[in-house]
């Protein structure tokens, strides 16, 4: 026994010492256009450009080596790590499972991890997680985790991570993309995890030309070129991941990155136009900042109303089925609307800007809930979104402070134009206070809470005032 338990501790001592010595961090995954590829980016602090990704499906043999080459930044007095990017490829569709590994024999290389194939495309019953401002608080920890561990008793096929942009809230302060890189490394590096981008990525650098945003996430290109929109199809959805913010910005109350004419506008239309419904008859739109909105935080009537004037006749025109949001940091879904009226065949809205944030919860509501608001509250969390079939897709809302393991919310979205939303009215629960538990957990959010909201009131007040 003695004997054994020295070879045991031997073991973990060797495991620690390569976890140790390896240099390789803020590792995770994204899909790429193509279903039977995989992206990886990972950084390094070394000034070793070369690295290797290994992956296979045996976590013993990795049979297939991809050389990389990383590259650093500067922003604001500040080096970035050394940052790779790389692509693996021949993987077998239908979430297959993978291991793979990153680094050299210079940093050292990172602990076999698993991952799932793309599920491929044209299939039913697939099921996403979703949520939008994550930050990298505690309540961004909770999303993560407990995401995680809904997306491991999945027992449909799995599409991966959609995030509605505000990521790292680094706002400049370059150190915090790395703080955030290693925060959701436990859940994206097994996890492909697909984004767009927001306001707090647009304002990170001066010149608004999102360096940082660029140089660490790897989205599929659009005619050979990487920008800052981009669209993949994943089981039955095409979704279309639109950039709000875009260098040509410099105010949220213009939305020049979709107007007539510009190259985001030209290349939607044209997407919405060719999306093959017989594989992909859902059509999923994701956007930072929501107009169907009916929170006191970025009102719809200020930086809701120019994205709206720029995209929504284009939407329903195309007859797009869902739209994602963040921004407000809060939780809201809508009957099929257009022009603020529940019309059948209109898109359903989703606003769940929850992840966790910095500046805590968005909880003033406008007064009377507007008759489009099917559903609306104040909490942390994360979305199911499970699409079935071509005609029905159920949705689940989580909150991570008071009901998992709970539902806070749920419905089944219904393409067609046959469907009639209005009777959804009666059903509608009087919804939007935050709501916490009595428990340490809870006592300890709703404090946290009341903190980050009053330093964001005071932060909106001298705005305010600087802006007389």
């Amino acid at each position: 026994m003695r004997a054994l338990l020295i070879c045991v501790l031997a073991m973990l001592a060797v495991l620690q010492r390569v976890v140790a010595d390896t240099k390789v961090e803020q590792i995770a995954l994204n899909y790429d256009a193509s279903t039977s590829k995989m992206e990886v980016t990972f950084a390094a602090w070394t000034d070793e450009t070369n690295a290797q990704i290994k992956w296979g499906d045996n976590p013993h043999k990795l049979t297939n080596t991809l050389s990389v080459t990383g590259s650093k930044y500067n922003l604001n007095n500040y080096t970035s790590p050394m940052l790779f990017r790389g692509t693996m490829d021949n993987l077998k569709e239908g979430n297959k499972l993978y291991y793979y590994s990153v680094g050299s024999d210079a940093l050292g290389y990172s602990n076999v991890a698993p991952f799932r194939s793309h599920p491929g495309v044209g299939v039913e019953d697939v099921t996403f997680h979703i949520f939008g401002d994550l930050g990298q608080t505690e309540n961004s920890q909770n999303t993560l985790k407990e995401l995680s561990s809904f997306e491991a008793k999945l027992k449909t096929l799995s599409g991966g991570i959609v995030s509605m942009g505000d990521l790292s809230y680094a706002n400049g302060d370059e150190p915090l993309w790395d703080s955030f890189g290693e925060m959701k490394q436990s859940t994206a590096n097994h996890i492909p995890m697909m984004t767009t981008l927001g306001n707090h990525e647009w304002f990170d650098s001066n010149n608004n030309d999102f360096t940082a945003y660029l140089a660490r996430y790897d989205n599929p290109m659009v005619n050979g070129k990487r920008e800052l929109y981009y669209s993949y199809d994943a089981g039955l959805v095409h979704w279309v991941m639109v950039a709000g913010y875009c260098p040509e910005m410099k105010t949220i109350y213009s939305q020049p990155c979709l107007a007539e004419g510009s190259p985001q506008m030209n290349w939607l239309k044209q997407d919405l136009a060719s999306v093959d419904r017989t594989k992909t008859p859902w059509v999923v739109v994701v956007f930072h900042e929501p107009y169907m909105n009916s929170n006191t935080a970025h009102s719809m009537s200020t930086e809701g109303k120019p994205i709206q004037q720029a995209i929504e006749q284009t939407l329903y025109d195309n007859k797009v089925d869902l739209v994602f949001s963040g921004h407000v940091h809060a939780y809201e879904r809508t009957c099929q609307a257009y022009h603020y009226n529940c019309e059948a065949g209109a898109p359903y809205y989703v606003t769940i800007g929850d992840g966790g944030n910095a500046e805590g919860l968005a909880a003033t509501w406008v007064e009377p809930q507007p008759a489009w608001s099917m559903y609306r509250q104040a909490s942390y969390g994360f979305g199911e979104l499970r699409v079935m079939n071509s005609t029905h897709a159920t949705w689940q809302w989580h909150q991570n402070q008071d009901l998992l393991p709970e539902i806070a919310d749920s419905f089944t979205f219904t393409r067609g134009s046959a469907v009639n939303t209005h009777n959804l009215q009666a059903e509608r629960p009087v919804t939007g206070k935050p709501m916490f538990t009595s428990d340490a957990r809870g006592e300890k959010a709703q404090k946290f809470n009341e903190k980050m909201s009053a330093l964001y009131r005071k932060q909106q007040q001298q705005q305010t005032e600087e802006k007389k």
